[in-house]
């Protein structure tokens, strides 16, 4: 299994970074209202809390789960579609209020590029900044780490490399990897480099901010 950190695994990292951390690289959070599309296992408020935080996420038990654990937050269960964690999901996304910020890690990684066009163009509606991670065409790192993680068979890089977007699809997952240049002009704002390593995971995506 792939390790991190010497004695840490992908799978034992993926419930404690540091979400909040990740994007302060680039921004700071105080006094401002956040929208976390996404949020997983509510790593954003795990090791700081946040009086104006929404945690929005397709995966009901988790949601549930992060009610319990972090009652201060606002959680929100969205039945949206995803192939890879909610493929029978319907609902179209609505925001009913105003933002400041939105973050959004490994979200669009997940997702075809129209499919993540359609979702930052509602967040854009509401939102005054929108923090997108995301694969980069350059990082071949990246797609080593998913590989031997998953136990998957790697595809060809040049595949990848030489492409606008690129949707490496075994069975029922999938992660896009795009063009820096193609992402800015695909979904506005501008490409920033991430400060940590990519053979972590906060390291493994770059920013795109909006």
């Amino acid at each position: 299994m792939l390790r991190y950190r010497g004695e840490h695994t992908l799978s034992q990292q993926y419930f404690k970074y540091d979400v909040r951390k990740y994007f302060e690289q680039y921004t700071t959070f105080e006094q401002y209202s956040v929208l976390d599309f996404g949020c997983n296992h509510g790593n954003f408020v795990r090791y700081k809390s946040h009086s104006d935080y929404t945690g929005v996420d397709i995966n009901k038990a988790i949601i549930e789960q992060n009610k319990q654990q972090y009652p201060g937050a606002n959680w929100r269960y969205y039945n949206g579609y995803n192939k890879m964690y909610n493929p029978k999901g319907t609902e179209e996304f609505v925001l009913d209020r105003d933002y400041d910020k939105a973050v959004l890690f490994s979200v669009i990684t997940h997702m075809t590029k129209d499919e993540a066009v359609e979702i930052i163009r509602k967040l854009k509606e509401r939102v005054e900044t929108v923090y997108v991670t995301f694969f980069s065409h350059t990082n071949q790192q990246a797609l080593n780490n998913i590989c031997r993680y998953r136990k998957l068979t790697m595809p060809d890089w040049s595949n990848i490399s030489n492409s606008s977007v690129f949707y490496f699809e075994p069975d029922e997952y999938i992660w896009s990897f795009y063009d820096d240049a193609f992402a800015e002009k695909t979904f506005g704002g501008k490409v920033h480099d991430t400060k940590f390593s990519s053979a972590t995971l906060m390291g493994m995506q770059k920013c795109l901010i909006i």
